[in-house]
């Protein structure tokens, strides 16, 4: 394996075209490759989702950030927890828009709880989320 970005990456095509199931994958491949959001490889910092994010066209963005909150709300463990919040800000910041998906308004305030349970970096990209529109979540 030469980068993070190996890892599971079979599955990116489909997730990029919103196929939940291939997110999914790519999700568990990924976090349980690694763990963390971010990895440092020759002279570069490499996101859990770079690819995907860097891939996937706003509109699918968008579309994708309801299945990202999906697997975040089944994540118990801080690796995953974190893994998950990543990826929604990614998608987030993707999407290109202020526009709040439905499921991510109604499940914010349980996500906020919960971050605020692990603490640290989950409260930082809480506080990223919220930035991106304009705290109106």
């Amino acid at each position: 394996m030469s980068s993070i970005l190996d890892i599971g990456s079979e599955f990116v095509a489909e997730a990029k075209n919103g196929d939940f199931t291939a997110l999914i994958q790519l999700f568990d491949a990924r976090v349980k490759g690694w763990g963390k959001t971010m990895a440092h490889e020759e002279e570069m910092t490499v996101g859990l989702f770079s690819d995907l994010v860097y891939e996937i066209p706003s509109y699918c963005a968008f579309d994708m950030v309801d299945s990202a909150v999906d697997i975040c709300m089944q994540q118990t463990s801080f690796d995953g927890f974190n893994c998950a919040l990543d990826l929604i800000a990614s998608l987030v910041i993707k999407s290109n828009t202020t526009e709040v998906p439905e499921k991510l308004r109604a499940a914010f305030p349980e996500i906020l709880v919960k971050s605020k349970r692990f603490g640290g970096e989950p409260v930082d990209i809480c506080t990223l989320i919220r930035g991106h529109y304009r705290n109106t979540l």
